[in-house]
């Protein structure tokens, strides 16, 4: 069973961005601190496009192979374990060439605000990318990237985009609070998982 659990994670706990087109076939890493990621950082870059949509570029440097991250971020039971506001993830559809698939999951954004389900499809280019696209629910607008970049030394950056109009009567700058704070815990446990699997 797949799910890019982070990318939802980043979407619902309120990387160069492409606003709604197609994404590129890599990511823009001229800003990206490489010693602050060798020594185990996180690099975050949140933004807006036009008043609704928040964008956020993240990266984490991961010791482990591309297979090994990969199995963790389509791992779509394990996603409550890492991220907390997920309650359950379930598969709807597979495409019959098994390069995407549908998902539902329960989400509890805030503790303010009432569980809900969001349906979005999830669009895999093995070992190197995932792309996200919102299908249903009410977090108005999502899409976006998880690329796996391997490096000289054996390790991956895992780099995470993604644009999401919550849809929810939220300032963006909450939104972008929120992101700041709880993508880097995703991305952390992601690496933790991977490293301790590897």
């Amino acid at each position: 069973m797949r799910s890019s659990a982070v990318l939802l994670a980043a979407s619902l706990t309120l990387l160069a961005p492409y606003a709604t087109g197609t994404p590129p076939r890599t990511p823009d890493l001229s800003w990206l601190d490489r010693s602050a990621l060798r020594a185990g950082q996180v690099e975050i870059r949140t933004g807006k496009d036009g008043p609704r949509i928040v964008t956020v570029n993240a990266a984490i440097q991961i010791k482990a192979s591309p297979k090994a991250i990969w199995k963790i971020l389509t791992a779509c039971q394990i996603a409550p374990k890492y991220v907390s506001n997920v309650i359950s993830c379930s598969l709807v559809q597979t495409a019959a060439d098994g390069r995407s698939q549908v998902f539902v999951q329960k989400v509890k954004p805030a503790f303010f605000l009432p569980t809900f389900e969001q349906v979005f499809r999830l669009h895999y280019y093995p070992y190197t990318r995932i792309d996200v696209a919102r299908v249903s629910g009410p977090v108005a607008h999502m899409q976006g990237s998880s690329w796996l970049l391997l490096q000289a030394d054996g390790s991956v950056i895992l780099y995470h985009y993604l644009e999401v109009d919550p849809g929810f009567p939220i300032p963006r700058f909450f939104v972008r609070a929120a992101l700041n704070r709880n993508i880097p815990r995703v991305l952390r446990a992601i690496r933790t998982e991977a490293e301790s699997t590897h």
